[in-house]
């Protein structure tokens, strides 16, 4: 790559720190094994039919897995999730992540029981760009928990959200 490219690359990845996203926890089970990964780039497409986009590095343990099941939940962190961002951001391996939080079975992938939200998908289509398939999931099922206090990922920190106008006042 010649400098100019990697000047770019770089200041690609530092614009990118701007952005402040909620942190997911994808996660798909295969052949009784699961799989699971921290992501933030994951978005809304449309309602009708509901689908979520997720991105995901082709060389992630959960990549293959993933596209063979079909089906995948995304998992959205409450507050009190931090701890598990970590150990699902390679710190842990395999099912040892699932050690961690309480996580129950629901069309047949592993949820965050008490996640701020979760939606189980069913695999629309995934397409290669660079390093990262372009995952497309139609929602089969939607949950989520009263008190919202999502976890958010900015400038590398993770991050709350607080409301810039009191909606009583």
């Amino acid at each position: 790559m010649a400098g100019a490219e990697i000047a770019a690359q770089a200041a690609f990845k530092t614009a990118l720190r701007r952005f402040t996203s909620t942190i997911c926890l994808i996660t798909t089970e295969w052949e009784g094994a699961r799989y699971g990964m921290a992501a933030t780039a994951v978005q809304s497409v449309t309602a009708d039919p509901p689908t979520l986009l997720v991105c995901i590095n082709q060389s992630a343990s959960i990549s293959g897995p993933l596209k063979l099941a079909g089906k995948f939940a995304v998992n959205m962190l409450h507050l009190n999730h931090a701890p598990l961002v970590p150990l699902f951001s390679g710190k842990l391996k395999g099912e040892e992540r699932f050690a961690h939080g309480e996580w129950i079975t629901a069309g047949g992938v592993p949820v965050l029981g008490d996640a701020q939200a979760a939606f189980v998908c069913s695999l629309n289509s995934a397409v290669s760009v660079g390093t990262h398939d372009v995952v497309l999931g139609e929602v089969i099922e939607a949950r989520f928990i009263e008190n919202i206090a999502p976890l958010l990922y900015e400038d590398g920190k993770l991050v709350r959200s607080a409301a810039l106008i009191d909606a009583a006042a």
